[in-house]
């Protein structure tokens, strides 16, 4: 009995594990180069054991070991690192504490570079929060992006409270001592306002609520979003003449007010051709002062995505407007409290990359996603780990910060080497950066740079060594930093836009909205879809909302197909509404075929109202307009391949004739990252650049978006997304190559367009926010447009 009392007490004796480090603060993870600096670790529960360190650099090789101080359950580390990026390893936990160690920004911050910091919802320690903004404030970034609950802030009406269990009021505080200022966004409307599915019913106090917010809190913000993302869920993937009215009250309101915030709306998380139509139409670009999206593509696809936006802005008569890109990122896997190097300089190079392309492509903000640690389904998309220290991610965005800040575009270095996906200059001064991306680590390890090169630097800030043959090492590096005498610029253009607004025309208190009815039409971002019905007519009730302070009495000029049909009279008090009841006749030949119906509505020249309405297209009706229809043969089951996560359950299989369908797929999913998209070898014989699109003729059951897929050969893909409408239905839908985007999940194009003859495969499948799902096809085609 004694010895085994002996041997009980030694094993105590022992420590069970070695007590875990946490960091003073979130600001000792940002140093001067070559400059003695002290690291303080607090130990989470017990007193350390160890007091070893070793430092790794960059690319996580161990260059040399430290001895900290003790103190009681803390560590002082004193150490002296040259400029770049490295982390501190605590062997005994295995923990790896991350330090940028370059100059602090000096001057006013060149306001390209922001980013989307969500410290609201997703940091809840007050002195992080301090950390993150002060650091940000350091290494020159001078906007970060919010989010705010509008039902917490005002869960009852008129009853404000602006802190909350989220502590709004302090950090905003925090952001306004540290001169830092926010981008305000709210997608969600308090239950007092009334519902359209996730929009405020009743836009006049929805415009007075935004006004009293906005007196309250526009000292601290730089700009204000409308909505985020409101042509998928977040918006409940309504058209956008659902969207534009409310942007409209909240915009008019806040200028009513004198806020001098400038307003930005549309936040898409998409190119979707359609939405943003119907949103120009209905003079969204009219009343805000400037445009915001979103991308997760990779950045060999930015110059396409921004070109489209341009490109759309100038369409409708706004080219000049101010362009942000206020969410963009690339996610490493979840688990970890830190990214495994090899997927930290994938994302950090990444979302490096994606900003100089979009310096490059007429983009006037950029905001990485996201500052602090963040898990979403199967990714983690944070820039910082999970006890505050930098990845190399945001190392490198301190670098570009650093390297491009106040320069201007001014064409590309021409190369010949294949390994060289993009070489932009930028210049500045006396000196011209150069920025070097392969996109990749080419199979050689070195580069050779142009002559007269100042000096060459990593994407996170390691000077590098030029050999006497002008030579660089690539190590594991897939970009670098060039610095060339100006003299030695080779000429290029520039196709920077510096956006200023546009906005000239004064705003209108009369806002218009369709007030949609559920049982006779069915939404979708591109717009309505009557439902099969033996009615004649469709009735259309519009609501006219009157923000101003007298009575406006008008007329209301109703037209489809571009033909005047019929006025009728409106009378509305001030503050409040009133709704007119116009018949839509249904026999129109664009029902029939499957073809937009455009209705316009328009008070007087106050304000206008563009509606998109289809009818329920027959196979027949779509294949009449088109020509050299060619049937794919999507029955034979031996070229259906299963692609699921790992948490789906998926089956294939060829249903009865008697079924009315030729294949169908049914998932099941535990919790995790849902998404199913069985893939479809194509016959060789099967060549879809000999076509303009393709025609799909399905139905998809259950809470699931359902999504058109191509694979080019090399592995990008590009998507229709939603392709149809999941609503227990058959859709017949036509579906031009234009419409396809690439899907950022996807290995990036170099050419940055789909190449229909690449082609061999499609997927049709969905995403899910249920646990169960049903997709059905009777037959797919592809088509030639009639000349």
């Amino acid at each position: 009995m004694k010895q085994l009392l002996t041997i009980i007490l030694v094993v105590l004796a022992v420590p069970l594990f070695a007590v875990e480090l946490k960091p003073a603060n979130v600001e000792q993870g940002f140093v001067e180069p070559n400059t003695e600096s002290t690291f303080r670790f607090n130990a989470v529960d017990g007193n350390p054991e160890s007091t070893e360190f070793r430092i790794l650099d960059a690319w996580g090789k161990p260059v040399k070991t430290e001895q900290a101080v003790k103190d009681g359950n803390s560590l002082s580390l004193k150490t002296t690192l040259s400029q770049g990026f490295w982390e501190i390893e605590f062997p005994a936990t295995k923990q790896r504490f991350g330090v940028v160690s370059l100059p602090a920004f000096q001057g006013k911050p060149d306001p390209f570079f922001a980013i989307d910091g969500a410290l609201s919802w997703l940091v809840g320690d007050d002195a992080m929060r301090e950390g993150l903004v002060k650091s940000a404030k350091r290494c020159g970034i001078g906007m970060i992006r919010e989010r705010l609950t509008w039902g917490a802030v005002e869960s009852k009406e008129g009853a404000f409270q602006w802190e909350t269990d989220r502590r709004y009021e302090k950090l905003r505080n925090v952001f306004k001592a540290n001169d830092v200022e926010v981008l305000e966004m709210f997608h969600d409307a308090p239950a007092w306002t009334g519902k359209i599915e996730k929009y405020p019913d009743d836009l006049i106090k929805t415009a007075k609520s935004w006004e009293t917010i906005a007196k309250h809190w526009s000292p601290t913000w730089g700009a204000f979003e409308i909505w985020n993302e409101p042509e998928i869920s977040f918006g409940a993937e309504l058209p956008a003449d659902q969207y534009v009215p409310m942007a409209k009250a909240i915009t008019y309101q806040l200028k009513k007010a004198g806020i001098k915030t400038p307003v930005y709306g549309g936040v898409m998380a998409h190119f979707e051709k359609d939405w943003l139509a119907t949103a120009a139409e209905n003079g969204l670009l009219d009343v805000v002062d400037g445009f915001s999206f979103h991308t997760y593509d990779r950045a060999p696809g930015m110059q396409r995505i921004a070109e489209q936006y341009r490109d759309w802005l100038t369409k409708y008569g706004h080219a000049s407007m101010p362009l942000w890109l206020t969410e963009c990122g690339r996610p490493w896997k979840k688990g970890p409290k830190r990214p495994e190097i090899t997927e930290d300089w994938a994302s950090a190079v990444d979302i490096v990359m994606k900003g100089v392309e979009s310096r490059c492509n007429g983009v006037d903000r950029y905001f990485p996603f996201v500052y602090p640690y963040y898990e979403e389904n199967d990714n983690n998309f944070g820039m910082m780990d999970k006890l505050g220290t930098p990845a190399r991610s945001f190392a490198a965005y301190v670098q570009m910060i650093r390297m491009l800040s106040d320069t201007k575009y001014i064409g590309d270095l021409k190369t010949d080497d294949p390994a060289i996906l993009r070489a932009r200059l930028f210049g500045k001064g006396n000196e011209t950066v150069l920025v070097v991306y392969t996109g990749k680590l080419a199979e050689r390890k070195s580069w050779k740079i142009p002559d007269k090169a100042i000096a060459v630097e990593t994407a996170t800030g390691e000077p590098l060594v030029v050999a006497p043959d002008m030579t660089i090492p690539l190590e594991s590096e897939s970009m670098v930093y060039v610095r060339l005498e100006r003299s030695s610029n080779p000429s290029g253009s520039g196709r920077t836009i510096s956006g200023v607004s546009n906005m000239v025309k004064p705003l209108s208190p009369i806002v218009l909205r369709y007030q949609f009815d559920r049982e006779r039409v069915a939404t979708m971002p591109q717009g309505y879809s009557i439902k099969r019905t033996e009615e004649k007519t469709l009735p259309l009730k519009i609501r006219v909302f009157n923000l101003g302070t007298k009575t406006f009495t008008s007329k209301l000029r109703f037209s489809a197909s571009d033909s005047l049909v019929e006025e009728k009279g409106v009378s509305v008090p001030a503050e409040g509404f009133a709704d007119v009841v116009w018949n839509l006749p249904l026999a129109a030949a664009e029902l029939v075929r499957g073809e937009s119906l455009i209705v316009k509505i328009d008070a007087d020249g106050h304000d206008r109202l563009v509606l998109s309405f289809k009818g329920e297209a027959t196979w027949d009706g779509v294949t009449s307009t088109v020509k050299n229809v060619t049937e794919i043969p999507i029955g034979e089951m031996k070229r259906w391949n299963k692609n699921a996560a790992a948490i789906c359950t998926v089956g294939l299989e060829k249903p009865k004739p008697e079924e009315n369908a030729v294949w169908r797929m049914f998932a099941t999913f535990g919790e995790g990252d849902r998404w199913v998209y069985p893939r479809f070898d194509l016959p060789k014989e099967i060549d879809l650049s000999q076509g303009d699109g393709l025609i799909l003729h399905a139905r998809a059951i259950g809470d699931t978006r359902a999504c058109f897929m191509l694979f080019e050969q090399n592995g990008c893909g590009y998507i229709v997304s939603p392709a149809i409408k999941s609503d227990g239905e058959w859709h017949v839908v036509k579906l031009p190559f234009p419409q396809f985007g690439h899907v950022g999940a996807t290995r990036p194009d170099p050419n940055g367009k789909l190449d229909a003859d690449q082609v061999r495969a499609f997927s049709f499948g969905a995403n899910c926010t249920g646990t169960n799902c049903v997709l059905e096809l009777k037959k797919v085609a592809l088509y030639k447009n009639n000349p």
